[in-house]
């Protein structure tokens, strides 16, 4: 039937070519992105697994960096143990010649030379750290605060290798100016620092080394205060190294063990001794460096363990992060060569559809020759 109000040729011409003109966009866009799936309207199914395994590639790297940190923090802390451990390998060698009696007269210099080898232990252990982190004075996740107010001291106070428990404090005048902040430790340390008041409107910082705290005072600053500070020892980091909010994606690292000279020399039961003055003295501290020794190397011991926990996790994570990569690729990422042929097969489709549709059109024109 010929029809000049509906063309049901071109109608189906046009169809087509609709059709493999929009499956040729998609291949175009397929090609230039290199994906497969490029919305959700591609693959609903596909979208929405590729987007949750993308997520969890992203936690994974996440983690991993965690876990690389977390290795330079524990290697920074064991360099930093190893040449402890060598000062008081050294040490112990001085004691051994001090406990001679051919040495009875270098006594004075062999005791010297271990004065100066202990306190730069105490120096590396209270002053290695990792981004502000102390690592080898027992202070990582410690905290101390004042119990309750006194005049002139903030109530915040730092701890820097304080040991867990109530420490006393009491300030009064000193004699030849400022004022004698006093602190004593639950072991009966003591430690006095002369302060000046500081000038209204500004703080200063005030450091007892030998109890491991820093207190902040202010103009304010009387005598006759008296208070208590609060130690509260440190727990182990815990370091995120997996993808998930569990227990078995976290990984925990104990800082809490320090490696000052009165750490590692704490719970020694032996016979005290000054240092290596006398031969008998120097004797009793082989005992009591060893002691010392034997502690180091058990803690020690732990980080090195806490390293190869590290490089398994790491390499489990590297794992992880290449299969889950692989798996969204497989996914999403589009088949270069059959999205190229079908681009071409719906090229040509298109093409052809174009002059089909001209033809169509002209066909109608043949009604014309109805009225000649």
């Amino acid at each position: 039937m010929l029809s000049v109000q509906t063309n049901n040729a071109a109608m189906t011409a046009l169809k087509n070519l609709n059709t493999n003109s929009m499956a040729q966009d998609q291949s175009l866009n397929r090609l230039s992105s290199g994906f497969r799936i490029n919305s959700a309207a591609d693959d609903s199914s596909g979208f929405a697994i590729s987007s949750k395994l993308d997520a969890q590639a992203g936690r994974l790297k996440a983690a991993s960096q965690n876990a690389t940190q977390a290795t330079a923090m524990v290697k920074m802390a064991d360099a930093g143990v190893n040449e402890i451990q060598n000062m008081f390998n050294r040490i112990l060698t001085l004691a051994t010649q001090a406990s001679s009696g051919n040495n009875a007269g270098e006594l004075a210099k062999l005791d010297a030379e271990r004065i100066k080898l202990e306190t730069q232990i105490d120096n590396i252990a209270n002053s290695t750290n990792y981004n502000g982190v102390s690592l080898l004075n027992g202070t990582s996740g410690s905290s101390a605060t004042l119990a309750a107010p006194v005049a002139g001291i903030s109530a915040t106070v730092q701890a820097t290798g304080a040991a867990s428990g109530a420490v006393t404090l009491s300030t009064l005048t000193n004699a030849g100016g400022g004022i004698d902040i006093t602190l004593t430790n639950a072991a009966g340390t003591a430690q006095t620092v002369n302060v000046t008041v500081p000038a209204a409107g500004t703080t200063s910082s005030v450091a007892f080394n030998d109890i491991g705290l820093t207190l902040s005072v202010d103009s304010n600053l009387v005598t006759g205060g008296a208070g208590t500070v609060n130690v509260t020892a440190g727990a182990s980091s815990s370091f995120q190294v997996g993808a998930d909010n569990a227990a078995t994606n976290r990984v925990s690292i104990n800082l809490s063990n320090s490696y000052t000279t009165a750490s590692l020399f704490t719970g020694y039961g032996g016979v005290a001794t000054a240092g290596l003055t006398t031969n008998t003295d120097a004797q009793n501290y082989i005992d009591k460096a060893s002691f010392a020794l034997d502690k180091l190397i058990t803690q020690r011991a732990d980080l090195g363990a806490t390293q190869n926990q590290l490089g398994f996790v790491q390499a489990n994570l590297a794992t992880s992060i290449e299969q889950t990569t692989a798996s969204v690729s497989a996914i999403k990422d589009a088949d270069m060569a059959a999205e190229m042929a079908n681009f071409t097969k719906n090229k040509i489709l298109t093409q052809a559809g174009t002059s089909m549709l001209a033809q169509a059109n002209q066909a109608s024109q043949n009604v014309l020759t109805l009225f000649r």
